[in-house]
This record gives structure tokens, sequence and C-alpha cells, in this order.
């Protein structure tokens, strides 16, 4: 049954986030969309446009860099204003991955990356989770990755953000269950985005080897996991992963 309120999805406006949109509104939750960049707002705009054309839900987008606090005040804010206090629903999406072995990586990279990956959401959950504390309920799924899992070979404060992510979720499920709220996580494995999908394709196909249902997800398989999470009533702390068989 669907929470009362409305969801909350930081990095929503393309990728994962968009689909992460999509299914909460598919199943009926107002939505508010974070992107970060200018070049995301158009796409924001494009996607809250067919939130409310295809499943008749209202939404606004936030344009704000989660890795400052006072930017995830903002969003707060902002979606206060426009819905009111019953944030029912959580998605700590987005994300910065540097993208480069750790010894080439300048410490200003390692620090976007964490601090967009792993203080965003430590910012944003303790500025909503009061609400839901008030309410006494509400989900939040913040998407970990594999890599967080397994490590990665050329992101290494990726993955060390990621394995953070996973730490806070069982930390917060451990304080926040006593107040009815859900505390989960989502570590993909190989989606088919943007970024993956502009790879060289040998580089692709090598990397299908490693999964074995022989392919790269799509970002709906993120959306079902979501779906999932919200609606299990009796689910917090725990690492959902779809993955094809990549980890194993």
């Amino acid at each position: 049954m669907k929470l009362q309120g409305y969801a909350i999805v930081t990095g929503g406006a393309r990728g994962i986030g968009a689909a992460l949109c999509m299914q909460l509104a598919s199943e009926g939750y107002d939505v508010v969309v974070n992107y970060v960049s200018d070049s995301s707002a158009l796409k924001a705009e494009a996607l809250m446009k067919e939130m409310a054309d295809k499943h008749g839900v209202k939404s606004v987008g936030v344009q704000a860099d989660i890795s400052d606090y006072e930017q995830c005040k903002k969003i707060v804010e902002t979606a206060v204003s426009a819905f009111g206090k019953n944030i029912a629903v959580l998605v700590n999406n987005a994300g910065a991955a540097a993208g480069k072995r750790y010894l080439q990586c300048t410490p200003e990279e390692l620090k976007l990356t964490v601090e967009t990956d792993l203080l965003g959401a430590l910012y944003l959950t303790q500025l909503v989770v009061p609400y839901m504390v008030e309410q006494k309920y509400g989900a939040i799924v913040s998407i970990a990755s594999t890599a967080g899992i397994m490590g990665s070979y050329n992101d290494v404060a990726y993955s060390s953000s990621k394995a953070g992510i996973i730490g806070f979720t069982k930390s917060i499920a451990r304080e926040f269950g006593p107040q009815g709220i859900t505390v989960n996580s989502i570590a993909p494995g190989l989606i088919a985005t943007e970024i993956i999908q502009n790879l060289p394709p040998e580089r692709l196909e090598e990397m299908k080897k490693d999964v074995l249902l022989g392919d790269l997800g799509k970002p709906q398989d993120i959306a079902d996991a979501l779906s999932y999470i919200i609606n299990a009533k009796y689910l917090t702390g725990q690492i959902i992963s779809p993955n094809g068989g990549y980890t194993i």
C-alpha cells in the first residue's frame, strides 16, 4: 500500500534517477526532482512533464548540489513548501565518480566524490528524518554500488563512498527502525546508463563477460528494486543488489 505523502529523489533528471522518479510517479507519488547541472535542467523539465502526462502526479524541480549542506536545506525547504511535511520516501541517488586509477586522482576529485556520494546522503537524510520521525513512518533508500561491495580497481574514492553508504544504511536503520522508518540500499551492478553505453564497444563486451546473465542491466531493473523496497513493510537495514550475478 502506498505510503501517505510524496517522494524526494536526488540526481533524478537522468539515467537511473529518472527511472526511479518515473517508478514513484507510476505508484502515485508526487516527486521532488533534484538535479545539479544546467545541462540537466531541460531533462528534469521533460521528465516532470512525462510524469504528469502519464501518471497525473505533480512534481517540482530543484537545482542543488548535495555536497553542500546549505543546498541540501534548499531541497527540503522547497519540497515542504510545495507539498507539505509528509515526506514519505527519500531516495539518495545523486553521485559522482572520478573514473580514474587511485594515483591519477587529484585531491579535489577525491574530495568531490566523497562529498557527493556519501556526505550528500548524510546531509539530506539528517534534514528529512525529523519529518518522518514526527509522522512515524517513511522509507529511505540510498543507491550504493557493487563497487562498494567488491571494490573497484579504477575508482577507489567511489568504492569507498559506496561502501560508506552501506554502513550508513545499516546504522540509520538501527537508529530509526523504532520510529517506523525503513532504511535500505540498492547496490546496482553494471547498468546501461549514458556513461556505460558510451564506453568503447570492446570494453562493453569485456564487462558483459563478468555478468552471469550475459548482459548489462537497465535503469528499470533498479526502479523495480525501489518499488519492492518501499512496499516491503518488514524490510530494513538491507542491501539489495540487482547485478545479474556480477558479484558471484
